[in-house]
């Protein structure tokens, strides 16, 4: 399970940019920083939980992939404007599907969560720092389903992580 799997993977759907922050043209430091601690502290949450992907949960068949980091900066990325997200990352969907946050933690609900863990509530501390928390995911090529979990930071301008998980068609 690694970021560069899941960049790579994305730059097979999308216009992607060649590091683990893929969607700024306006960059201030300390959020890309935040943004950067963030899919970290996911990583560590997702191995504390045994998958791989925060995002995809542990119904995705595929141990190879990890969330990274996205900021998208000023705009409209709030909840309903989904395909704003989507297209600001170049990808195309006509199918969006909404991921539940579990409450009060805002843990997507892909992940089974019995016992919590260290790591996941260092996670999820993190994550109280963005506002207007909303997720979705979409198909991708094959069997690949790109989820996607974005907030508004402090400073105004949206950001989260994008993960892919792996359904076999049956």
């Amino acid at each position: 399970m690694s970021a560069p799997a899941t960049i790579r993977r994305l730059q097979t759907s999308a216009k992607l940019l060649n590091h683990v922050l893929l969607a700024s043209k306006q960059d201030p430091k300390d959020q890309l920083q935040y943004f950067d601690s963030l899919a970290i502290a996911a990583q560590r949450a997702a191995d504390s939980l045994l998958c791989s992907s925060i995002l995809a949960g542990h119904g995705s068949e595929s141990d190879e992939f990890s969330d990274v980091a996205v900021w998208l900066g000023p705009g409209s990325f709030g909840k309903g404007h989904e395909q704003s997200v989507l297209n600001s990352l170049g990808l195309q969907s006509d199918s969006i599907s909404p991921v539940a946050l579990a409450t009060p933690s805002n843990i997507p609900t892909t992940v089974r969560v019995q016992n919590s863990t260290p790591e996941l509530d260092a996670f999820t501390h993190k994550l109280s720092e963005l506002k207007e928390l909303h997720c979705f995911s979409t198909p991708s090529s094959g069997s690949d389903v790109i989820f996607s979990l974005i907030g508004k930071a402090a400073n105004g301008g949206w950001g989260g992580l994008v993960g892919i998980g792996v359904w076999s068609d049956e």
